[in-house]
């Protein structure tokens, strides 16, 4: 009730420094919070009798002030909830996002520096002149290592549905009313299922050994064409990093990836 009390007398000490439609609202404020401070005074003279003078409008009131109360501590919950949550969120959520640019600028870095250091192992060892950008190098005391890799994807083009027909015509030829029941026809046909739509290089690589087991044109030009179709699709570089205390010791992979660690 202190508290309604110093609220009024606030909001009545306002009123003079405020134009009129202002001054109509805080009135009304004003009136509102007389009205619980009255209910509140109301409440405390029913809370001071014994439970079997109380009359049905007592009790209805009583019962009232307390759903009001226990709403009340639930808004304030879930509003401390949410402050909470929201805090946490922009805390991780903006710590992530500066340790992700953090990585991004390594990463980019690493790559450059690495790609500067392959080219020098290009003009300085043979091994390397033609390699594919695969390379190790460590630190003079063997107790820093960094591994770079360079995988080159590949894809097949629109040869490749032009190989299948001339493997498909082979097969017919070659073992015709027979060739469901060949243990080689169905090996072929298994071989050349495509893998969510895509033609699998390694089945492909499979029947391109199989070449010299059938002199036929067809099959031939199948499987030439299969590997004419192989083309670069996208190159991924992979950089791995590792330590260790003395020349005695293992190596300890330094873990990047936040799952990991």
């Amino acid at each position: 009730m202190a508290e309604l009390k110093q609220k009024i007398a606030q909001t009545e000490a306002s009123l003079r420094d405020h134009p009129y439609t202002d001054w109509i609202t805080r009135h009304d404020k004003i009136t509102e919070l007389k009205e619980q401070l009255k209910q509140k005074n109301m409440n405390t003279a029913t809370l001071s009798k014994p439970a079997n003078e109380l009359s049905a409008a007592e009790l209805k009131a009583l019962l009232a002030d307390r759903e009001s109360e226990e709403q009340n501590q639930r808004i304030q919950k879930r509003k401390d909830y949410e402050v909470l949550r929201d805090s946490t969120v922009n805390e991780l959520v903006g710590g992530a996002m500066h340790f992700n640019g953090v990585l991004k600028g390594f990463k980019t870095n690493a790559y450059n520096d690495l790609e500067a250091m392959y080219k020098l192992l290009q003009e300085h060892s043979s091994r390397h002149e033609k390699g594919k950008g695969t390379f190790t190098i460590e630190n003079s005391e063997s107790t820093m290592k960094v591994q770079f890799k360079r995988h080159d994807a590949t894809m097949f083009d629109e040869r490749a549905t032009q190989a299948e027909k001339y493997i498909l015509e082979f097969l017919t030829d070659e073992f015709g009313d027979d060739s469901e029941s060949d243990p080689r026809n169905k090996l072929i046909k298994k071989l050349l299922e495509r893998k969510k739509g895509k033609v699998d290089k390694d089945n492909v690589l499979l029947l391109a050994g199989m070449k010299d087991d059938f002199p036929n044109a067809n099959w031939h030009k199948g499987i030439d064409l299969y590997l004419e179709s192989i083309v670069p699709a996208h190159t991924k570089y992979y950089a791995q990093f590792y330590y260790r205390d003395s020349v005695d010791d293992a190596w300890l992979s330094i873990v990047l990836d936040f799952a990991k660690l």
